[in-house]
């Protein structure tokens, strides 16, 4: 299975897309440009590693 890593930079509205569309893949990593990106606590959620840079 492929893993991937998702950039966000906000509320991740992508990434949850990404979630419910049940992709064949694994959603390895998280990572955010922004400490207070809300997208980071629903990777936190969901188990994913979340990461700032």
């Amino acid at each position: 299975m492929k893993k991937i890593v998702i950039l966000i930079s906000g509320r991740g509205s992508n990434m949850q897309a990404l979630l419910e569309a049940k992709l064949p893949c694994t959603i390895a990593a998280v990572i955010s440009n922004r400490a207070d990106a809300t997208g980071l606590e629903v990777a936190q959620t969901h188990g994913i590693p979340a990461h700032v840079v």
